[in-house]
């Protein structure tokens, strides 16, 4: 039986066929954080606010974001996995991979979209630096977007809709400071090294950071996935940290 709009594979049946057939290059460790911060994540909207990133198309984010190596091959679908729909029935997906064309680099893999514009990956680059691209002109030709993938997790934020007229809407937000370095200390020196307010520092600038404490980590934001994954990421290291929530009512035209 031919594939039809009634009988269309789920996302389910599309991971479970391109990892059936297909395998990835090894995936360096930031691609293992970014599976755990998209499971974090949960289903919130998401958006990313970036003066590079699709100036006059906006930041919305409209890609679930994987949460294992099944799922990150799903989401190359469309981009370097091609369905051929005459040739596949619902109980056999026949593809075409772009990467033989030379269409797509085998480095590359999709982490998020927004509109079908492909935020990608570097997985041959150990700090697995992000591009993007437009979709649509038939070839992919990506340019950088952030040196590192722990940038783009930090940058991305919880989508907070404007309020209708009479509403008034708390709004959460949250600061986080690390308090406490715990045993191993040059561990999370290494881990502020990621942070974009530190990654500045070095030698013994860097380990001045050890009594400078408490260190900001996260400054009033609104986004509880960033604020998760930095506490998640602090205290696996045996840091504390501290999370100060401060709740306003906002209503339409306020800020």
């Amino acid at each position: 039986m031919a594939l039809t709009r009634d009988n269309w594979p789920s996302r389910t049946a599309v991971q479970a066929s391109l990892a059936a057939r297909f395998t990835l290059p090894p995936l360096p460790p930031p691609i293992q954080d970014w599976f755990a911060w998209c499971r974090r994540m949960g289903t919130q909207s998401l958006v990313l606010e970036e003066p590079s990133w699709r100036e006059d198309g906006g930041g919305m984010l409209t890609g679930s974001g994987a949460v294992d190596a099944p799922g990150l091959l799903a989401e190359m679908e469309g981009y370097r996995f091609i369905l051929d729909p005459k040739a596949s029935t619902p109980e056999h997906l026949v593809w075409s991979d772009a990467v033989d064309a030379g269409l797509w680099q085998p480095h590359w893999v999709v982490l998020q979209n927004a509109d079908g514009d492909p935020l990608i990956g570097d997985i041959s680059q150990p700090e697995v630096p992000v591009l993007w691209d437009w979709h649509g002109s038939g070839r992919w030709s990506p340019q950088p977007l952030f040196p590192n993938l722990q940038m783009l997790m930090e940058r991305i934020q919880v989508h907070v809709p404007p309020s209708l007229p009479g509403d008034h809407v708390p709004v959460v937000f949250h600061t986080v400071h690390l308090t406490d370095m715990g045993n191993e200390p040059l561990r999370v020196l290494t881990a502020l090294k990621a942070h974009p307010d530190y990654k500045h520092l070095a030698g013994a600038s860097l380990l001045k950071l050890k009594h400078q404490l408490p260190l900001p980590l996260l400054d009033d934001s609104v986004s509880v996935a960033l604020k998760d994954d930095l506490v998640h990421r602090f205290e696996a290291l045996g840091a504390r940290v501290k999370v100060i929530e401060r709740v306003c009512q906002r209503a339409e035209g306020n800020s």
